[in-house]
C-alpha cells in the first residue's frame, strides 16, 4: 500500500481514538464513593450471603468500572460482567443483565437471583460501608453490599 491509500485510514483512527478518551470531571461523592469500591455481597432479599461456591477467599463481589460504565463480578458460581449508567444527581443506578460464565454450582439459584436482582436495580445507596440496591416496587434493599479493599 502507498502512504497516499494509509494517509485516510492513520486520519481515521486519529480520531477514533481521540474519541474514547475518559473526561477528567469531578465525580459527586456518592457516585465517587461507588466507583471507587469493590462491594462485597453481604444479603440477597433477606437471604444472607456469607461465602462463594469457589472458597471462603473467593467471596461474591461486584465492582463498578468507570471508565466504559462497566460491571464486573463474582456470584456464588460464576465470573460475570454487564455494563451500568447513573442519573438523577447520582442516586439513580440501572445495570443491564450481565453476561456470566456458566459453571454449574449447588447454589446456582442463589446466583439467578443475585444476577436478577441486578438487572432490576433501579437506585442505589450508600452508607458508610454499605451499599444497598433497590428496585423500583419494593421498599426494601434487594442486594446489600460491604466496601472491601480490591
Amino acid at each position: 500500500m502507498t502512504v497516499r491509500r494509509l494517509f485516510p485510514l492513520a486520519l481515521l483512527m486519529t480520531f477514533a481514538l481521540a474519541s474514547c478518551e475518559k473526561e477528567e470531571t469531578a465525580l459527586p461523592a456518592q457516585p465517587a464513593a461507588l466507583l471507587q469500591s469493590r462491594w462485597q455481597l453481604t444479603q440477597i432479599d433477606n437471604f444472607p450471603v456469607t461465602a462463594s461456591s469457589y472458597s471462603e477467599t473467593g467471596k461474591s463481589y461486584l465492582e463498578f468500572v468507570e471508565l466504559g460504565t462497566c460491571t464486573v463480578g463474582l456470584g456464588p458460581c460464576n465470573n460475570f460482567s454487564g455494563r451500568y449508567s447513573l442519573a438523577g444527581g447520582g442516586q439513580e443506578l440501572r445495570i443491564t443483565p450481565q453476561i456470566a460464565t456458566r459453571a454449574a454450582c449447588p447454589v446456582q439459584d442463589l446466583e439467578t437471583r443475585y444476577l436478577d436482582n441486578l438487572a432490576l436495580t433501579s437506585r442505589y445507596e450508600i452508607s458508610g460501608d454499605e451499599l444497598r440496591l433497590y428496585d423500583a416496587t419494593a421498599p426494601a434493599p434487594r442486594l446489600l453490599f460491604r466496601r472491601t479493599a480490591p
